[in-house]
């Protein structure tokens, strides 16, 4: 019995690092304070008029108040996930997972539908992120 749990544990490790390890991360923008913003390209999903995709975003310095609710450490990095809505310009924040220097998990967040609905500023670098997903064929 002892076998067949650590033969499920290996197999979930191992799913989890491929999946990790397939993870196209690629460089969109970097803003004027050095945050840098990178974009999962093969996460890239259309849906009807939606597309979901997910977002790196790397800060040199700690960035607590990047999130709607404080954490215990400082965080230097985030993935999120959105689902945007081409023709308006807006998108919404589904998924968070905050990470300190070490990019050790600090916190997840999971807003699925209710999450926030913003409409990035022209020209911002949210902006450009979005661009750059949208134009995604």
């Amino acid at each position: 019995m002892m076998k067949w749990c650590w033969l499920i544990v290996g197999l979930s490790v191992s799913a989890l690092m491929n999946e990790a390890v397939a993870a196209d991360w690629e460089s969109v923008t970097q803003n004027a304070v050095g945050d840098r913003f990178l974009v999962d390209t093969s996460s890239i999903q259309r849906k009807s008029d939606a597309v979901f995709y997910w977002e790196y975003r790397e800060f040199p310095q700690p960035n607590n108040s990047f999130l709607e609710e404080a954490v215990d450490r400082p965080v230097h990095g985030a993935v999120l996930n959105w689902s945007a809505n081409c023709t308006s310009k807006t998108k919404r924040l589904r998924q968070i997972t905050a990470y300190d220097k070490d990019r050790q998990v600090i916190k997840r967040f999971t807003y699925g539908e209710n999450g926030s609905l913003v409409q990035p500023r022209s020209g911002s670098s949210a902006s450009k992120v979005l661009d750059f997903v949208c134009d995604r064929k």
